[in-house]
């Protein structure tokens, strides 16, 4: 027999609303993320660092926007608008001493003012802080994987131009040059470009600059890409430069047929399908043969049954440079693994929302895409320092759980607290992770 249900269970329940309480906060996680910045001197890097020449009556410093920005991208914002709702937060307003609110043509009018020189001393900022992290990870050898990616836009942005992009190949774009460091999957550099520009165009100026923001204690170095750096000159900066080694794919026109010609396939153990074969050649444009590394992969097996006079394979091939000595199969199983930096160039993108912001100005658009990046490294370099587990995640899951914890800002006896929900479900690895902040420091 069914058990009889209380109608009062069921009675509609009322509850009045009101917008009253001004010291509630939606993003507690950033009090440790500001605590982590405050370790690495990021604020006053970037107070003393970036010159930009205010008028007499600015009411806030530039430091004071980039690091609101940074912050905001950090949080989950993607929009300048949004950045004024963020600069009303109490907590933010707290850490970054606001008076006010900042609005919105505040912030794209300072950014405006960004100009290649003062783009130059942000990007030495981060090789800066990137030197304290590896300075105390004592990384000696690492692998540079670079890369381009195409970010549509939408408006009359300046630099934007119609380029090969996969989403929508008739849009305007920017094609940024971005740079990844393997053991803390931070990124080194950004430069920004129009989207008609090809993957190697300013990529040996660029890698020069990466060079020389390397972290000092990085004796060894891979520096991995894919075919759209293949290049003679590019090459040739990497063989200039010692302990450092080289591992691009190839592109050539007449490669297949190349790759068809040689006679010297071996099989590739535990796997039936494939066969290698590692040779000397010189393009046409080059001073001297290197190392080319193939590897073929059968996509049919023609019989004689289908019509063939004889048995017949048709092949997928893939080929490398390189100037490393190990086996075909092992050079394949590392070049695959520059996959992993495609998840990257996403979360700076995506996630930290790199081409996302952004004003009718270049050279403010780059400032922007070097925020991201910024805010992208302290997401790394934070997990990687606090809870490794943590690090593996994306910065959208680290965000959801521990950014976005709502909590209450309050004042009492000369003090300032947060407070948060007791119950929280991850408190206790939110606290460790926060405490642990107390004994890190940086050289």
């Amino acid at each position: 027999m069914r058990k009889k249900i209380d109608k009062k269970f069921w009675q509609v329940k009322t509850m009045k609303t009101e917008f009253s309480s001004g010291t509630l906060t939606s993003y507690s996680g950033i009090l440790p993320i500001y605590q982590f910045m405050q370790k690495l001197n990021i604020f006053n890097s970037l107070e003393q660092n970036l010159d930009i020449p205010l008028h007499h009556n600015a009411k806030y410093t530039t430091g004071q926007i980039v690091s609101l920005v940074t912050m905001g991208m950090l949080s989950g914002l993607n929009r300048i608008s949004k950045f004024e709702s963020f600069s009303q937060d109490k907590l933010v307003q707290h850490l970054l001493n606001l008076e006010t609110k900042l609005d919105e043509d505040t912030i794209g009018i300072r950014f405006k003012k960004f100009s290649q020189k003062h783009n130059n001393q942000f990007l030495d900022l981060l090789s800066e802080f990137s030197r304290k992290v590896h300075k105390k990870l004592e990384t000696d050898s690492d692998i540079l994987d670079l890369d381009s990616s195409p970010r549509v836009v939408y408006g009359n942005q300046e630099g934007a131009m119609k380029g090969f992009n996969h989403t929508k190949k008739t849009a305007k774009c920017y094609h940024p040059l971005l740079s990844f460091l393997n053991s803390t999957k931070e990124s080194l550099s950004v430069w920004l470009r129009p989207g008609n520009a090809y993957s190697s165009n300013n990529a040996v100026e660029y890698l020069r600059d990466v060079f020389a923001k390397l972290p000092p204690g990085i004796k060894e170095l891979l520096v991995r890409a894919d075919s759209g750096f293949f290049s003679n000159a590019l090459i040739s900066l990497i063989e200039g430069r010692s302990n450092t080694f080289f591992l691009i794919k190839v592109k050539l026109k007449n490669l297949n047929s190349l790759l068809e010609s040689r006679t010297d396939w071996q099989p590739v153990s535990g796997n039936p399908l494939q066969e290698c074969c590692s040779f000397n050649y010189k393009c046409d444009s080059w001073e001297k043969e290197r190392r080319f590394v193939a590897l073929r992969t059968v996509r049919e097996h023609r019989t004689v049954q289908a019509g063939w006079a004889f048995e017949h394979y048709v092949y997928d091939y893939v080929c490398y440079v390189t100037n490393l000595d190990h086996s075909p199969n092992t050079i394949n199983q590392l070049y695959k693994k520059r996959g992993e930096s495609e998840n990257w160039i996403e979360n700076v993108k995506n996630q930290l929302f790199g081409g996302t912001v952004s004003v009718d100005d270049f050279w403010a658009n780059e400032a922007f895409w070097i925020c991201s990046v910024l805010a992208y490294n302290i997401s790394v370099w934070f997990r990687l320092f606090t809870d490794f587990c943590c690090w593996r995640q994306e910065h959208l899951t680290f965000r959801e759980w521990f950014i976005k914890l709502a909590g209450k800002v309050v004042h009492s006896g000369r003090q300032w607290y947060l407070k948060m929900y007791k119950a929280y479900h991850y408190k206790e690895k939110w606290l460790r992770m926060s405490n642990y902040l107390s004994e890190l420091e940086f050289g």
